[in-house]
């Protein structure tokens, strides 16, 4: 009988524990609470033979099926409400660092670790986390803190950076010629000219440090996006475009300057593996392999190898986001929007969209937080006008940068070589120049590679570009904000 019924899955047989009894216990006490009767025999509880045939095994099916379906129902809901939420999470969130989140918490994070370093209580504290040692001995990983971020962490930065960079040759402005001509000149201009007068000031002094001739050359690409966020909506729409552009190509220039300067002595069984790495990376590319695992996979290997071979492995980041499929489709299940209306949603940005927070909230921040702690006293921050490295990032980045920017793209466009995107003017030229001259982030990364060992120097290289960043962002958003509303006209 309790075989053919259907309620045989909600019982279980089990050993009596009165002679001659036979016992049917549920499995699931809350569908059916009480199946026999207890009785005490010798002290000890026994249940009574169940009587099958008291029991209305269609009710008691119908009951549990009821209770099914409600807790299935409830499941549903649940499940629902979590992807509502996640996807009203990730909305926000890029809403939020579309309009400036990123830059608020990369100068909260700097302003923390200037409060550690200038508190004496704090200071010694703050500088002995970073210089802790972390990471396996058997793989010569043992490294700083600091070191981990700089290293590792930044390596996620810099394939976000390549993934930007790819999409922008393959879908954005730098994908046409004409787009990308006039951004490109202001991007060689906004790195020479900010060299040169790194090189004027320290090659005119007996104290000059050569070594840091490529620090003023970078802008930092999030921090100048977040910045002009704030104030789109007074400039034209082909302003975006030509800062995005002219900041991926000031990127991809200061990328080649660490991989091809700033490499440390080469080991060449570790160095021709990296090779091999990067050529499977590139055939699996080839073969339109869209499985991000076999690349991340990959990355990690090319990450270690870079390492132990004495070159930027940083630089690892970069290669990886290169090797990317750039026209393959993003998965079904993606929540990125295409880089421009019409389009398809592709794998680049799907990826970009699912990298950006994190690199934007936690590795960008983690950066600044092991990085500006500079203690800022009389002598620290009277440097940048009295030493020559100090004046040649704080004009390399203040003048330089602007006077590249604009200059160059000026001369282009006075040559024909290039004309100005659809509303442009000399006026958003020379604002985007002083956009351009925000150096934060990768500056500070070129200060690590440049410097590393000279504390002094190091110490009046941050002060400087922490203050001429900030002096760029203030001008900038002074004469933004100066700007009457752009108003777009209807052909």
């Amino acid at each position: 009988m309790i075989a053919s019924s259907p309620f045989v899955a909600r019982l279980v047989y089990t050993k009596p524990q009165c002679p001659g009894a036979t016992i049917a216990r549920a499995t699931h006490p809350y569908k059916l609470k009480l199946l026999g009767e207890s009785c005490e025999i010798n002290g000890e509880v026994a249940e009574r033979p169940l009587k099958l045939s008291s029991i209305n095994f269609r009710r008691v099916n119908l009951a549990s099926n009821l209770s099914n379906h409600q807790m299935n129902s409830r499941r549903r809901r649940l499940n629902t409400l979590m992807r509502v939420s996640a996807s009203s999470l990730d909305k926000d969130v890029h809403y939020y660092l579309n309009n400036g989140l990123g830059s608020i918490v990369l100068l909260v994070a700097t302003g923390v670790a200037l409060i550690f370093a200038n508190i004496a209580k704090t200071a010694p504290l703050y500088e002995l986390f970073w210089s802790s040692y972390i990471g396996p001995k058997a793989l010569n990983l043992s490294m700083t803190l600091h070191h981990w971020v700089n290293e590792g962490l930044m390596a996620l930065f810099f394939f976000s950076v390549g993934l930007e960079i790819k999409r922008e040759f393959i879908h954005g402005s730098l994908s046409s010629l004409k787009q990308a001509i006039l951004p490109c000149f202001g991007a060689v201009g906004g790195m020479l000219v900010p060299m040169l007068f790194y090189l004027v000031f320290n090659l005119a002094s007996s104290n000059g440090v050569m070594a840091g001739w490529a620090i003023p050359m970078a802008t930092d690409i999030a921090f100048a996006m977040g910045i002009y966020g704030f104030f789109k909506n007074k400039m034209p729409t082909g302003v975006a475009a030509f800062l995005l552009t002219l900041a991926t190509v000031d990127d991809l220039g200061a990328i080649l300057v660490i991989a091809i300067f700033f490499s440390k002595t080469l080991i060449k069984e570790y160095v021709f593996l990296a090779i091999a790495v990067s050529g499977v990376m590139f055939s699996a590319c080839k073969r339109k392999v869209t499985n991000i695992k076999v690349y991340m996979s990959l990355f990690v290997l090319l990450w270690y190898f870079l390492l132990q071979g004495g070159i930027n492995a940083d630089i690892a980041g970069v290669i990886t986001a290169l090797a990317i499929p750039g026209n393959s489709l993003a998965p079904i299940h993606s929540k990125a929007p295409p880089e421009h209306e019409g389009q398809s949603v592709t794998l680049l940005d799907h990826l970009i969209h699912a990298w950006s927070p994190w690199t934007t909230l936690l590795v960008m921040p983690l950066f600044a937080l092991a990085n500006t702690a500079v203690l800022i006293d009389r002598a620290v921050f009277g440097s940048i006008m009295t030493t020559p490295i100090g004046q040649g990032i704080f004009f390399g980045l203040m003048l330089g940068k602007p006077i590249g920017i604009a200059g160059i793209s000026w001369l282009a466009i006075n040559l024909r070589i290039a004309k100005f995107p659809e509303g442009m003017s000399l006026k958003h030229l020379g604002i985007v120049g002083l956009l351009g001259g925000i150096g934060f982030t990768m500056s500070l990364f070129l200060i690590e590679m440049a410097l590393s060992g000279n504390l002094a120097a190091i110490k009046t290289a941050k002060m400087a570009i922490l203050s001429s960043s900030f002096a760029s962002a203030l001008l900038g958003c002074a004469f933004m904000k100066g700007l009457p509303e752009y108003h777009y006209k209807k052909k």
